[in-house]
């Protein structure tokens, strides 16, 4: 059932369109109805339909419910994918355009890090935290879509000035290894579709409809790549929430929702204001809150749910007191309603607050679930093995080579590898080239060089697989290798090695069916897999932890709960320098801070509850800490403070020792 508002939204489809969907409004279910409503009643076809979001999990979330909608064949013309994947996709088509051989790799995060790390010494503190800069900078320079000469051009600082010798160099050589990097996937097609003509057109003749999920969530390239692929023909739909841009670092900006306004004159704008998901007092203290920041759209949540209970603040000694108080509550909270752990979940600001919460939890045996952000793929092993696919799908790629090159150990030393390193560069060749040239003997024993052509001629071997028996590649190398035996030896330990070999069986036993379609899926090649699984699409993957318990009480940041909702919501550390975060305290801007706090108070459907602390230690010294300005911008209507009582303290023996 759709409110009028959401009808109205539905049924604008000659001109742009912009949903202000507040905090639970119920977005998904307008996007999945107007694309029915593209089909069915306006006759677009299915397959000029594109409907873009940011994570794998949204996209198949959409596309998970336009099956019960639509026939399996309509759903399946749909192109329904994150920015990053139809960017993949536009790269895919284009790769001789771009310069690119067919056969290219993706780096993530971890091997762009190395590959950095080896250009600059590390070893010193200072170049350390140049390290993070750097890898900040090219990410900002590609998101404002500069190459490495355009960048040089506009150089506003003398860190920038440091870091484009390095982007230079870093992009010379994804270039000469035929690979990308993540941020590739926005910056090439978006640079490609801006001085093509001729494949911009093409492109803009392939969407009939484009609609964007997430708005808020838009940087500068991918606002750009958006323009590009609508054209004049401006027949897009945008849905997301000003209120909640929490990702600046991200290149996330306000303005792309003025920048809409101005490129797309004709643009209609819809506000959803109905809130499904929390009760009025939730909404109440959220619109307060959120009132204090200067909006071009302002939007005011409303519900016709009860308007339920107070939000209680609590006010604590320590973190330690913090964390007791917390749970204290949760449970008086869980044993009065009768609910679950996961009907709980606990917020903060940054990770390090959570340590007293687990110790607490520990203590207590509760069971919980933190939510690191960390990848079954950041697993030493998978990234062995991902390594050895790499190198056989592309054999330029050095940073593979050298991970792989004495994992197991094959006695191939440091001296020899500095020395093939300084050849392969000098001669402008890959390390795998390397390894099998002739001229190579005037540099490396005979001993060395036989070692070296027997992995290089390993890898082509493998490589011969990947036309007709892909699916035998992995289990090859792995008994090749004999990596399990590896595997007990590096780590010493039965059970972690035990666990990890499961894990090992499980990552084989997904890439097999990925490679041979089972259960009705279509077969995919290994290089398209390499580049899925860097892209986040690892549906298969995520089955691993599918017969665990679930019934944990949650514990994440807030920017990881963006999207989710819980019962019973607990943000702790409001406190300023926390949250606001000192960095926005001293740069005298807090309304991104504020936004964070208004998407943590949202994620809860019945009942809030706030805490800070009058004290904490920082770097060994005791802080006097001030509650968080946050706090005194709720409305008094909504909340409850709560006074502690210092003998609820338990401080009987130290139980974190």
């Amino acid at each position: 059932m759709l409110n009028n508002v959401q009808k109205k939204a539905i049924h604008i489809i000659n001109n742009p369109c912009l949903i202000l969907a507040g905090a639970g409004s119920g977005k998904t279910s307008v996007i999945i109805n107007k694309v029915i409503t593209l089909i069915t009643v306006y006759h677009y076809d299915p397959k000029k339909i594109f409907a873009i979001t940011f994570t794998n999990k949204a996209a198949k979330e959409i596309e998970l419910r336009l099956f019960k909608k639509l026939t399996v064949q309509q759903t399946n013309d749909i192109t329904i994918s994150t920015f990053h994947s139809l960017g993949l996709k536009i790269i895919k088509n284009e790769y001789r355009l771009l310069g690119l051989r067919k056969n290219f790799t993706l780096f993530d995060e971890h091997e762009q890090l190395r590959l950095l790390k080896s250009f600059i010494n590390v070893n010193q503190n200072n170049n350390i935290f140049f390290l993070r800069q750097l890898i900040y900078q090219i990410s900002i320079w590609k998101n404002q879509l500069f190459n490495p000469k355009l960048a040089c051009k506009n150089i506003n600082s003398i860190l920038e000035e440091k870091c484009i010798f390095f982007y230079e160099k870093y992009d010379l050589f994804l270039k000469q290894h035929n690979i990308l990097d993540f941020n590739d996937l926005i910056f090439l097609p978006t640079i490609l579709l801006k001085n093509n003509i001729g494949i911009r057109l093409q492109w803009q003749q392939k969407i009939q409809y484009l609609l964007v999920d997430e708005y808020q969530d838009v940087n500068t390239s991918q606002y750009e790549l958006i323009k590009l692929l609508c054209g004049y023909n401006s027949n897009f739909t945008v849905v997301g929430d000003n209120d909640q841009s929490i990702y600046s670092w991200r290149g996330a900006q306000q303005k792309i929702f003025y920048l809409l306004k101005y490129d797309f004159p004709t643009l209609n704008v819809i506000k959803m204001e109905q809130n499904y998901r929390s009760s009025g007092c939730i909404l109440h203290a959220a619109n307060i809150l959120i009132s204090n920041n200067e909006n071009f759209f302002n939007k005011k949540l409303f519900s016709t749910l009860d308007y339920g209970n107070k939000i209680y603040v609590l006010k604590s000694i320590n973190d330690i007191h913090e964390a007791q108080q917390i749970i204290r509550h949760i449970q008086l909270h869980k044993n009065v309603n009768n609910t679950r752990y996961n009907d709980y979940a606990i917020l903060y600001r940054n990770n390090h607050q959570v340590q007293a919460v687990e110790q607490e939890l520990i203590y207590q045996n509760i069971p919980y679930h933190i939510y690191s952000g960390k990848s079954f793929f950041d697993l030493l092993e998978i990234k062995d093995l991902l390594a050895y696919l790499r190198l056989i799908v592309n054999h330029k790629d050095d940073l593979a080579f050298l991970r792989i090159i004495n994992t197991p150990n094959r006695r191939i030393g440091l001296i020899t590898l500095n020395k093939l390193k300084k050849f392969a560069l000098s001669n402008q060749i890959s390390l795998f080239t390397a390894s099998t040239d002739k001229r190579i003997i005037t540099q490396l024993s005979k001993n060395v060089i036989s070692k070296l052509n027997n992995f290089v001629l390993w890898i082509i071997q493998l490589s011969s697989y990947l036309l007709d028996k892909p699916e035998k590649i992995l289990n090859n190398i792995i008994k090749d290798i004999n990596y399990y035996a590896w595997v007990i030896n590096y780590h010493n330990d039965d059970s972690i090695s035990k666990k990890r070999i499961q894990k090992i069986i499980f990552f084989s036993k997904c890439l097999k069916e990925m490679l041979l379609g089972i259960n009705g899926n279509v077969p995919m090649k290994l290089e398209d897999i390499l580049i899925q699984f860097v892209c986040g699409d690892f549906e298969n993957i995520a089955r691993y932890d599918s017969n665990q318990d679930f019934n944990k009480l949650h514990l994440m940041t807030i920017h990881a709960a963006k999207g989710l909702e819980f019962s019973v919501v607990c943000i702790i550390g409001l406190e300023e320098g926390t949250l606001p975060h000192q960095k926005s305290i001293i740069e005298n801007d807090v309304t991104e801070e504020r936004r964070l706090m208004y998407v943590g108070i949202t994620r809860a459907k019945n009942q809030l509850f706030l805490s800070f602390c009058r004290n904490k230690k920082k770097f060994g010294t005791l802080s006097r800490l001030k509650p968080s300005r946050f706090l005194f911008e709720l409305p008094q209507r909504s909340t409850h403070w709560i006074k502690f009582n210092s003998n609820q303290n338990r401080n009987k023996k130290n139980h974190y020792l």
